[in-house]
């Protein structure tokens, strides 16, 4: 068996979705069908009493007689030992039958004349009740039913069923009207237990339902379980831009999406790389030319000529710097580790008032978070410095929620206009309405804060109060 079950799984995970989804659909029928047959055979239903029309109005019509000519508990016994007893119920009652004025079918008509012929009483004095067998009612089919026929021994063909003579009833009820108002009820006796058949539906039911449910979870799994694996990937890729490679994708359709990812995140990395090792090549190749420029700018004998350049130097300098840093270089390369975001922030406040700014720090005094130290210090870096260049004082909020922290950095200026937010994100973009090149920077201080804020799967946005403006970085907090 298992080496079997061994040389099973390899084929079934070579099965394509449609092949497989058919196989859960026949599996299911199959297990149903097999689930349905065991519980007839454990617990079968109701049998069929079979009697001869001839034997069923005798028995009534001793019956009668035997409930007139005898009386009280003697007239009960009677009744009882009857050999017809043993399938039908003989009951005696004060109340006229609800069905004395019902027509009934041509059987049931048939019968009630019969019965009154052999009683020599009208027919009004006798009503026949008759309900069609069906397996399919639950309260029919759990009492048995009786078949009535013409004769014994028979063989049962579909002409013999379908005469008037003959029936196969789920409910037999037949009253005679005795003297001083008394009718005499005969049913067919209940050979079986109700509970068991009860039992058996129920069980049907339910089992039913498990193996739909069984085998809809497997589909369900072998549809959803890679489409979360490969939405997880893509988020990850978005994330961190390094490669999540898919593996051990079963389905056939489904690993060659993998293999096409995969290779479009080589693809892009490669692309990435190449870009990342051109832009250090080219800052490696400025940095002396730059370094010229700047010990020949000490040469220059004219003060603001030589002021000038030097600041051109820097300028170009500080863009290299920054290009290199949005590229990720610095970021990505740095390993995750806890650190107590408080004190990062704390930190930051620290260093920018012992530079003569005016920044404070309030929220807790420990908030540990898993990231990347030097990338998430330069992020909130940039924002600070931004806060303190174009707002004057900053002030700035933790709070730690359930799931997340939140840091608000608030700062007295008037803040980004809402129609040039996006804008201001965007790499060497300088929003001349508040910046100028005196005051120094390259327009990527911002997209280098979102992007390092990105990777650790957190976000930035703007809040305008009534006074001031407000940088709302959330950073999601890892479950215990």
């Amino acid at each position: 068996m298992g080496s079997f079950g061994a040389r099973f799984r390899p084929r079934m995970s070579r099965l394509r979705l449609a092949p497989r989804i058919g196989l859960a659909i026949v599996l299911t029928v199959a297990a149903a069908y097999l689930l349905n047959q065991s519980l007839q055979y454990l617990i079968p239903p109701p049998p069929f009493v079979m009697v001869e029309r001839a034997w069923l109005i005798d028995s009534v019509v001793s019956g009668a007689r035997l409930a007139e000519t005898s009386g009280g508990v003697r007239r009960d016994k009677a009744l009882a030992a009857m050999a017809a007893s043993q399938y039908l119920d003989f009951t005696l009652t004060r109340t006229a039958p609800p069905i004395v004025h019902e027509p009934g079918s041509l059987f049931a008509q048939g019968l009630r004349r019969s019965i009154a012929g052999g009683l020599g009483v009208p027919v009004e004095r006798v009503a026949v009740k008759t309900g069609v067998y069906d397996e399919q009612n639950m309260e029919r089919a759990a009492h048995n039913a009786i078949v009535v026929i013409p004769e014994l021994p028979a063989v049962l063909r579909s002409e013999t069923l379908a005469s008037s003579e003959s029936s196969v009833l789920g409910e037999l009820v037949i009253s005679v009207e005795l003297g001083g108002g008394n009718w005499l009820t005969v049913t067919q006796r209940n050979l079986t237990i109700s509970w068991r058949h009860y039992a058996r539906i129920t069980a049907g039911i339910v089992g039913n339902l498990l193996i739909v449910v069984l085998f809809s979870v497997w589909i369900a799994r072998s549809i959803v379980v890679p489409l979360t694996r490969l939405s997880a990937a893509i988020e990850s890729l978005g994330r961190n831009r390094e490669p999540a490679l898919l593996a051990e994708m079963r389905l056939p359709e489904y690993a060659a999406i993998a293999d096409s990812f995969n290779t479009m995140q080589l693809r892009l990395k490669r692309f990435i790389d190449e870009r990342m090792g051109m832009l250090a090549a080219i800052s490696h190749d400025l940095r002396t030319p730059l370094t010229r420029l700047r010990l020949m700018a000490e040469y220059v004998e004219n003060p603001e000529q030589r002021d000038q350049l030097l600041l051109n130097v820097n300028e170009m300098e500080t863009m290299v710097g920054d290009a290199l840093a949005f590229m990720g270089a610095e970021a990505r390369s740095e390993k995750v580790e806890v650190v107590d975001l408080a004190v990062l922030l704390i930190s930051l406040t620290d260093e920018y008032c012992d530079f003569g700014e005016h920044v404070s720090y309030s929220g807790p005094e420990h908030a540990d978070l898993p990231c990347r130290p030097v990338a998430l210090k330069r992020a909130f870096s940039n924002l600070i410095a931004n806060g303190c260049k174009y707002g004057g004082a900053v002030e700035i909020r933790l709070a730690v929620m359930d799931d997340a922290f939140a840091v608000d950095i608030h700062d007295a200026g008037e803040g980004i206009p809402p129609e040039y937010e996006e804008k201001a994100f965007q790499p060497f973009e300088r929003l001349e309405t508040s910046r100028s090149r005196e005051t120094g920077g390259s327009g990527l201080g911002l997209a280098i804060s979102r992007d390092i804020v990105s990777s650790h799967a957190g976000e930035i946005s703007f809040q305008r109060p009534a006074k001031g403006f407000i940088v709302h970085v959330w950073l999601p907090r890892p479950a215990a």
